[in-house]
């Protein structure tokens, strides 16, 4: 037995959700990995506003992998984050990030089954980069959760196949029931009774190839078809399906990374300006999107980056059309490689949106994150 740490955290690991390890145990077939992180953030979504949403929170993950044959190993993982204090009143402060077991082998691909990062994010993680801020074209969060209900982030429930070899990259998850969004409704009797929207079941297939020089280029598709006890929840009726076509690429070389990616969506983009919670602005639309990235990290620790998106709604019987233009700066400064300080701001803009000539909202926060 032997004590060590398996791993340094960088920028661009912590962005992806991953947590640096101690591995605890480790033999010639067996290692036991022990990690975390601790976060604060500060975000205020509209500057001048009095809400402002300041979190403190835990992440804590146990890994586990054991190698049966010289080519076949086994693995699982379970990682939670618990909230000090949860932004959002009536959320539980506990969360399940991850869980899930994979089998592999070396000629044959990967198979694993639980909660776990998408087939769909395997493509769409090229946007994955910001920390407090969301990419809105590519919509892993989309939901305002993980991803794990339409399962464009950490899917809930799936079962996940993937291969790579040589560059080439291809995977496909089949996702089982869920559940997501609560909305109200009318009863027979003319009572109101709340509903949640329920994942029939989700599909996801997914192709990239990495390049020798930074260059990687993948696609991505998503559907998760989904039902509702009565009417509809957020513009979502039963026999609705979510879709997401997604074309991506990006370019990392050095301490430089360029990324750009282009979505076509049905009912997989929320409508009106981000973070509205009611009202034709917290329907699921139709949408035609795209979005850029770009950072640098220099050896100093700094790490400036830039990030716009551009969201057209594509009208509907609903009559829901517009655009929405997403821009946002940052900063991050790693003190060390455990230890990252984080400033991001943003604008929203939303332009002829169901008849309203424009509408603009900023906003911004810090966030600070130590690896344990």
């Amino acid at each position: 037995m032997k004590l060590k740490l398996s791993a340094v955290l960088i920028p661009t690991v912590l962005l992806a959700g991953q947590a640096s390890a101690f591995t605890v145990y480790e033999d010639d077939q067996t290692t036991f990995d022990v990690g975390g992180v601790f976060v604060l953030d500060a975000f205020q979504p509209k500057w001048g506003d009095d809400e402002i949403f300041s979190a403190a929170r835990s992440i804590l993950n146990f890994g586990f992998e054991r190698q049966l044959t010289t080519t076949t190993s086994i693995d699982a993982k379970l990682e939670w984050d618990q909230f000090l204090n949860s932004p959002t009143s009536g959320n539980s402060n506990f969360r399940n990030r991850l869980g899930y077991v994979t089998v592999k082998n070396d000629a044959l691909g990967s198979l694993r089954f639980g909660k776990q990062w998408s087939a769909y994010h395997d493509v769409a993680r090229y946007m994955d980069n910001m920390v407090i801020i969301d990419p809105d074209a590519t919509p892993i969060y989309s939901e305002g959760t993980d991803g794990g209900f339409a399962a464009t982030g950490r899917g809930d429930n799936l079962a996940a196949y993937r291969y790579s070899k040589d560059g080439l990259n291809v995977s496909a998850h089949y996702g089982f029931t869920s559940t997501g969004e609560t909305g109200d409704y009318k009863d027979a009797q003319n009572e109101p009774k709340s509903q949640q929207v329920k994942r029939d079941h989700n599909m996801a297939v997914s192709s990239s190839y990495d390049f020798d020089f930074g260059l990687s280029l993948g696609v991505a598709y998503l559907e998760n078809k989904v039902s509702v006890e009565s009417g509809a929840v957020n513009g979502l009726e039963t026999g609705d399906k979510q879709t997401a076509t997604t074309f991506g690429g990006q370019y990392v070389r050095g301490g430089l990374k360029v990324a750009t990616a282009y979505t076509k969506g049905e009912k997989i983009h929320k409508a009106g300006l981000l973070g509205s919670s009611s009202g034709r602005d917290a329907e699921w639309a139709d949408a035609d999107a795209s979005d850029v990235y770009a950072h640098y990290v220099f050896e100093s620790g700094f790490r400036p980056f830039a990030y716009a998106s551009n969201v057209n709604f594509t009208e509907d019987a609903r009559g829901i059309n517009g655009e929405r233009q997403v821009y946002a700066l940052g900063l991050a400064y790693s003190f060390t490689p455990e230890t990252i300080l984080t400033f991001e701001a943003k604008q929203n803009k939303l332009n002829e949106f169901n008849a309203d000539s424009r509408k603009t909202d900023n906003g911004g926060g810090f966030n600070f994150a130590y690896s344990f």
